[in-house]
């Protein structure tokens, strides 16, 4: 193939220089220089050898910016394109509202019968409970820069009969609010006087001492102008007041 085509130009060449019969045509230097690159491409052209790097470049960069181009036209359409018919939109989750009550009394919150569970007083130490160096009982010991809140509840057996107790397996959340706006969940014990665990029975007229401890920051231990205890319970939140 590239031997037919050189032949091309030759004639191509040949037709070029001679015009009418026999007449030559001088031509400038410069005019030879253009032919001669002008049969060069040609040349380069139909070489199947030859890979014409900057047309190739060219190829590429325009591909991309087409296909950046695709990208940002099919944004836009998926953008501005209605929901279609049978498919429903998403909705906004509905928060489920809460009741808020001022029962101060856990027992008649949860629905134990035959007791009664209400606030006592509360204090604010390093330890719960208060031992000597040599007693050996499970005692918690507040985190440094903290405070152990202890809220304390009477326990009362309101029967003549021995009354069961058992805040166990209750759903029962308790929450501690301090100045309005500092809030607490209670600390995880085992304690056998911890409200949120307690399994116990009460004799008739017989008055036992349950607790919930939180742990406070130390700076706000002489600001404390205002103490709510928030009990959740069945989507009921009923509020008691503490201090």
């Amino acid at each position: 193939m590239l031997k037919k085509m050189k032949g091309f130009l030759v004639g191509i060449l040949c037709c070029v220089m001679l015009t009418g019969c026999n007449d030559v045509i001088d031509l400038t230097e410069e005019q030879s220089t253009m032919i001669a690159e002008y049969a060069a491409g040609l040349l380069l052209k139909y070489d199947l050898n030859y890979e014409d790097r900057i047309a190739e470049g060219m190829q590429e960069a325009k591909t991309e910016e087409g296909s950046a181009e695709t990208e940002e036209e099919a944004a836009t359409e998926e953008e501005t394109e209605e929901p279609e018919k049978g498919v429903s939109e998403k909705k906004p989750v509905e928060v489920e509202e809460v009741s808020v009550g001022t029962e101060h009394d856990i027992a008649k919150i949860v629905g134990i019968e035959g007791a009664s569970i209400t606030f006592k007083d509360y204090q604010v130490m390093d330890q719960y409970p208060t031992t000597d160096g040599d007693d050996e009982s499970i005692y918690l010991e507040a985190s440094n820069g903290y405070k152990l809140l202890v809220v304390r509840f009477n326990v009362t057996n309101t029967t003549e009969d021995v009354v069961d107790i058992s805040l166990l397996d209750s759903s029962i959340d308790y929450r501690i609010v301090c100045n309005g706006s500092k809030a607490a969940d209670p600390m995880l014990t085992i304690l056998m006087d911890d409200l949120g665990t307690l399994e116990t029975s009460v004799k008739p007229d017989e008055d036992q001492e349950a607790v919930l401890i939180f742990q406070i920051s130390e700076n706000i231990k002489d600001t404390l102008d205002t103490i709510e205890l928030k009990v959740d319970y069945n989507d009921m939140e009923n509020v008691i007041k503490i201090k």
